[in-house]
């Protein structure tokens, strides 16, 4: 059963819909080709605060309405040829870079279902994400160097690196590159590319493997402990591991769990 969580606006820049376990994040501005705009940020934010705290929810889809996933800064609003208030542009930013902030570091895997064109800090947002399945037409692009800007734009330049590597990372942001769905499957930083009337359900697919593979407490521990693995040496991700590792080896959850799969496999079936 798919429902919208409650929003206070009337015409918002995202909705929120649930299937079982896995929530699905929409940007919602398809006609406007889904533009990084001043309110995106916050409600990016809400959406992902009010997810987090349902016990419900394994696992978020991040997709785009229409058939661009997010063209970037807003023309006239993020960006103007005639200039923009520098102060309300900072202050403007800020939200907009605690989203992909939040998306990165969320508790729960974000799977980025591209459903078209991610450009500039449209490309930080998906590559923000835990993993992206790529429809057909999905592209990444980082533009800025060809407008007179850091193509290095909300995080990339840390992101991309770990991605792909720091030589086609350098490659794409010297040279303002697109990376089309294929060439970013075989970079590694597209999971899969598939037809473009099949992509949400792949994702969802993908996301509720993920949810049915783990109980929410021990996928949130994963990815805590995958990004300490990213960020610390490996001593310091050892020691945080045997101590998360000791905490749930005695919960009741992985007890029940255990003697189900021991069950399982003395009648010869599989847990």
């Amino acid at each position: 059963m798919m429902n919208n969580v409650p929003d206070n606006t009337s015409n918002p820049e995202v909705l929120v819909t649930r299937t079982n376990t896995v929530a699905t994040i929409t940007l919602n501005r398809g006609s406007e080709s889904n533009p990084i705009s001043w309110r995106l940020g916050t409600e990016l934010l809400r959406a992902l605060d009010a997810l987090e705290d349902d016990q419900s929810v394994s696992s978020i889809v991040l997709t785009g309405s229409g058939r661009v996933f997010c063209a970037g800064a807003k023309m006239g609003e993020v960006v103007n040829p005639d200039g923009v208030d520098p102060e309300a542009q900072y202050y403007g930013f800020r939200d907009v870079v605690r989203a992909v902030s939040r998306i990165r570091n969320y508790e729960l895997p974000v799977i980025c279902a591209l459903n078209g064109g991610a450009v500039g800090g449209g490309a930080a947002l998906a590559i923000a994400c835990d993993l992206i399945v790529s429809s057909e037409r999905g592209y990444c692009f980082f533009p800025f160097g060809r407008l007179g800007a850091a193509a290095a734009d909300m995080g990339c330049a840390y992101m991309l690196p770990r991605l792909i590597g720091m030589t086609q990372a350098r490659r794409l942001l010297y040279t303002g590159g697109r990376v089309d769905a294929n060439e970013g499957k075989a970079l590694g930083l597209f999971l899969d590319v598939v037809k473009d009337d099949s992509l949400l359900s792949e994702a969802h697919r993908l996301a509720e493997q993920i949810s049915e593979s783990a109980p929410r407490h021990a996928l949130t521990a994963t990815k805590q402990v995958m990004l300490r693995g990213e960020t610390t040496d490996f001593e310091t991700c050892l020691t945080y591991e045997r101590y998360m590792q000791s905490y749930f080896l005695n919960g009741d959850e992985h007890k029940r769990r255990l003697v189900n799969f021991l069950a399982a496999k003395a009648e010869g079936r599989k847990a």
